[in-house]
Order: structure tokens, then C-alpha cells, then sequence
């Protein structure tokens, strides 16, 4: 049993936004399996470098759709995404320096805060208009 099971109420019927989705709950199941696995802390800071580059991509999205449509949350979703990335980042950079502490909160930590994304992922997205989504060359699946 994975770590986080995909749950239909994750899909905000976006096709491009949904597979982003899936592959980093993907990718958080795989980094949970490492820890529990006792991987080591090079191969756990790879698959941390994997996340760290889709999410990066992913918010860069969701912010442009966010700023185009003038969404009232957008600073504070900016806010969390850069807590998150750095947070991220910071772990990579200790294990790249030979000084990483990884342990099971690292992925608690990374499913609550992508359970809290996507569900704010899912209400913006279908309260967007389809006009807004197409601005963006977005379509509902």
C-alpha cells in the first residue's frame, strides 16, 4: 500500500495539472519508501531534487493562472510555495554536504503540505472560469 493513495477528489479535471499531480504523490510515496527502506541519504536527496524540480515547475503554473485571474490567495500560496521549495532545498543541500538528518517527518511533512495544495489546487481551478483556463491553454479533460 502506497503512502498516499491517489483519491479521485485530488483531480481537478485539468489533464496537464492532474498528471502534475499524480507524479508527486508518485514521487512522495517513492521518497517515503526510501526513508522506511533506510536508503541512503544520497539516493533520498536525489528523489528530494526530483520533487523539488517538478513542484517548482507546477507552482510556476499555478501562480500565472493565479496572477492572470487575479485570485485573492495568491500571495499567501506564494508564500507557502517558497516556504516548501526552500524547506526542500535545504534538506538537499545538507545531504549534498554530507550532514542530512532524514527521518519519517520529512515525508509527513511533504504529504500534508500536498494534500493542502492540491484541495486549493482543486477549488481555484473550478471556480476558474473556462475563459481563464483557455487564456492559459488549459482545457478540462
Amino acid at each position: 500500500m502506497a503512502y498516499l493513495e491517489w483519491s479521485p477528489t485530488f483531480e481537478t479535471g485539468i489533464p496537464g495539472i492532474d498528471y502534475e499531480h499524480r507524479k508527486l504523490v508518485g514521487l512522495l510515496n517513492e521518497i517515503h519508501a526510501s526513508i522506511a527502506e533506510g536508503a541512503e541519504a544520497e539516493a533520498i536527496a536525489d528523489e528530494l531534487v526530483e520533487f523539488h524540480t517538478l513542484a517548482t515547475g507546477h507552482f510556476a503554473l499555478e501562480e500565472a493562472i493565479m496572477q492572470d485571474e487575479k485570485y485573492a490567495g495568491l500571495d499567501e500560496r506564494r508564500t507557502a510555495h517558497h516556504r516548501l521549495l526552500d524547506q526542500v532545498g535545504e534538506i538537499i543541500e545538507a545531504c549534498e554536504a554530507g550532514c542530512c538528518q532524514i527521518d519519517e517527518s520529512l515525508p509527513s511533512t511533504l504529504k500534508d503540505w500536498l494534500l493542502e495544495a492540491i484541495a486549493g489546487d482543486v477549488a481555484m481551478l473550478a471556480a476558474m472560469g473556462e475563459a481563464g483556463l483557455h487564456r492559459r491553454g488549459l482545457r478540462r479533460g
